[in-house]
């Protein structure tokens, strides 16, 4: 039977599964390999998952906002705005630099 790709599933239901793996193999009603069997994901996947709980509890596979939690970006609003301005005026060499930055995109 081909395993279906868990990462579709809502962020929820990645964490029921994971929690229904804990509690399988914690109740000693099975192995690492028969809970990739049953609930139909990896090895390596309970393996990891099994690890987490081991290592935080079940704080650990719950379901946690994605993505980056700030900004990225090293530079302030006001700057990206003044970069931006500069890249529209004009070309590197109108600032005095001897290469190019940027290129013009159609």
């Amino acid at each position: 039977m081909k395993k279906e790709d868990g990462r579709k599933l809502h962020p929820e239901a990645q964490a029921a599964i994971r929690i229904r793996i804990i509690a399988f193999i914690k109740s000693g009603k099975g192995t690492q390999q028969q809970a990739a069997e049953i609930f139909q994901i990896s090895l390596p996947a309970v393996k990891k998952i099994w690890k987490k709980y081991r290592e935080g509890g079940l704080g650990a596979i719950r379901a946690k906002k994605r993505g980056p939690s700030r900004s990225t970006s090293l530079l302030s609003e006001s700057q990206v705005k003044k970069v931006t301005r500069c890249i529209k005026k004009g070309t590197p060499d109108k600032y005095g630099i001897p290469y190019y930055l940027w290129t013009v995109s159609p």
